[in-house]
């Protein structure tokens, strides 16, 4: 074989293994082509599917309430954004004073009910980049100490209005003592189903916060917890995120990432940017044109307990005894009437009939921030009877009630002796080492013996609240609930049977922002919500400090329930509240000691 053979047998060698090898990385190529092609697709479809499913999830989250197990940012401490130089328009427009004013007849209806159902306030232009700026909740709240919280001494005003619906709406408005803007209001809507509870807050006018909560009895709460159902971060008139928790799960959603939900999702939080936008500024706008004013309630009873019908009452400044405002008894013996608030003034209370002897009940207040005033129950005595009984008066140690108190001097407001008309007394006390106590003495056929209680002297720095009711073996229960549930006191002993008074102390100087309740332990346990006992204990709520009586405050009668909340303390000042509620809630404050 010559040399030319040689080369191209060589050569055609070489080509056939080089095609070979193209076959084979070809082959190869299309075979990993196929591979990316597949994994792409199926990578598609488990996206869109996971996509999917997610969005169904947040749709039915918006539209009922389930999580979707993502965590949530809850509003706390300095949590607000450094200012930055790329937003100046933006901080400029935040920062301005809009109080987003109307007319009152655009939000009230002829009737004068607040009317949330009219769009008077829309959205601003959303801003998908746009942050939550946390201008007001840190600086007025203290979620890790909420008794050192600055709104604890903010200025406080109680307002009431009826909605369209006929729902009794409260508003609770709190403004900074420094600059009287109103920086947080929180309404109470009394629905069927509970209370429905909103805090609305406020940056020079503009909303920038909310939470709503539905609660049963309205005791305070953690304000950082899973109790706050749904959380609504604003900036410039936009909803620029949403939460919503069930069982310590949030479900959290914002402005920007709605392009990723469905258009049933979109439409859900859309409304709810709108009404919410809606409702704070028209909340805003009637806290500002409503008045404060007190409710005065009572019954009107004679000698033998027997409610009375077209009793005149009347209503006097005690000052210069004006007339304030009068009315007259129903047929249950009851009476109601409104009043505007002064801190600075006492009422007295004259109730009158043909047949019957005048009744003054003193003592009565009327403070911003109050609810509902209850008036202690007074005996009519009939004039042409003078009917006179006998009556025993012993005092006792609030702390201690199996010591009575020897050596007291007791006096009578009103009467020398006790042998006496049937009617109402304060029974005053004085004994070295007690602060001058006062209690009330009711003289009637069927009550020959009066049991009061005296105050150990307290020194400048201390309170006490003392609970004090008739009737054994009620079990009563008395707490004061600190600024976010934080902190509550209980007293020194808890008093069953005989014993019946309960006494808890108090810092005189504390900033915290305490609420008191009472509690019918017996039938909280026993399941009776609708009881009797509580409102026909004779239950009475004394507030002494080192200057002696500073508020007294009486159960209500005719209030079928197991809880009362009779009044509130705020910088050492005592609000009256008188709120009652007929229901149990398990696993709380009134079924546990």
């Amino acid at each position: 074989m010559n040399t030319e053979t040689k080369e191209n047998g060589t050569t055609d060698l070489h080509r056939k293994r080089n095609r070979d090898r193209f076959l084979v990385i070809l082959m190869g190529l299309v075979g990993y082509g196929l591979i990316l092609i597949g994994i792409v697709i199926g990578t598609f479809f488990i996206v869109k599917n996971t996509f999917a499913r997610k969005d169904a999830e947040v749709a039915q989250a918006v539209a009922q309430g389930s999580p979707v197990n993502e965590p949530e940012e809850m509003p706390k401490e300095d949590t607000a954004e450094p200012e930055t130089a790329a937003e100046p328009e933006e901080e400029t427009e935040e920062t301005e004073y809009n109080e987003h004013s109307i007319d009152v007849a655009e939000y009230m209806s002829g009737d004068g009910r607040l009317d949330y159902k009219r769009l008077l306030f829309k959205p601003g232009t959303r801003d998908d980049k746009l942050k939550w700026k946390d201008t007001v909740f840190s600086r007025i709240e203290n979620v890790k100490e909420p008794a050192l919280s600055a709104v604890n001494g903010f200025a406080l005003k109680r307002k009431k209005a009826y909605l369209t619906d006929d729902v009794l709406l409260e508003l609770l408005v709190y403004a900074d003592p420094e600059t009287s803007e109103t920086e947080k209001i929180t309404t109470v809507a009394h629905e069927d189903d509970g209370l429905n509870v909103i805090d609305y807050y406020y940056d020079r006018g503009n909303i920038n916060y909310a939470a709503e909560r539905k609660v049963s009895i309205d005791v305070p709460i953690d304000i950082s917890s899973g109790k706050i159902t749904s959380r609504y971060y604003f900036r410039n008139d936009t909803l620029v995120k949403y939460s919503y928790c069930e069982d310590d799960k949030a479900t959290v959603f914002s402005a920007a990432s709605l392009k990723e939900y469905s258009q049933g999702t979109v439409e859900q939080y859309e409304f709810l940017e709108s009404d919410m936008i809606n409702k704070a500024y028209i909340t805003y706008n009637a806290a500002k044109t409503l008045n404060e004013e007190q409710v005065i309630d009572g019954y009107i009873l004679d000698e033998y307990d027997q409610m009375l019908v077209d009793v005149e009452i009347k209503l006097y400044n005690s000052e210069d005894m004006t007339e304030v405002a009068r009315t007259t008894t129903d047929g249950d013996g009851h009476y109601t009437m409104s009043i505007p608030v002064n801190d600075d003034r006492e009422y007295v209370l004259s109730a009158w009939k043909n047949e019957f002897d005048e009744v003054r009940i003193y003592g009565i207040t009327a403070k911003s921030g109050s609810g509902t005033y209850f008036v202690p129950t007074p005996r009519l005595t009939y004039a042409a009877d003078g009917a006179e009984y006998n009556e025993q008066i012993v005092v006792r140690d609030s702390l201690d009630n199996n010591m009575p108190i020897a050596d007291a001097s007791i006096r009578l407001r009103g009467a020398a002796m006790f042998t006496l008309q049937s009617g109402n007394y304060t029974a005053e006390v004085s004994k070295g080492g007690y602060e001058n106590s006062f209690f009330n003495v009711i003289i009637t056929m069927g009550r020959p013996a009066t049991v009061g209680f005296a105050v150990r002297d307290l020194s400048e720095d201390k309170m006490q609240v003392i609970l004090a009711w008739d009737t054994a073996p009620l079990d009563l229960d008395s707490r004061l609930i600190g600024a976010g549930g934080a902190e509550v006191l209980r007293p020194s002993q808890d008093s069953v049977g005989a014993l019946m008074t309960e006494t808890i102390e108090l810092s005189a100087g504390s900033g915290n922002a305490y609420r008191y309740f009472v509690s019918d332990y017996s039938d909280c346990t026993g399941g009776d919500a609708n009881s009797g006992n509580m409102t026909g204990s004779g239950a009475r709520v004394y507030v002494y400090s080192n200057e002696g009586l500073m508020e007294l405050y009486n159960v209500p009668m005719g209030h079928l329930g197991v809880v009362w909340e009779p009044l509130m303390i705020r910088s050492g000042k005592i609000i009256p509240v008188n709120n009652y509620y007929n229901v149990i809630e398990p696993d709380s404050y009134w079924t546990t000691k």
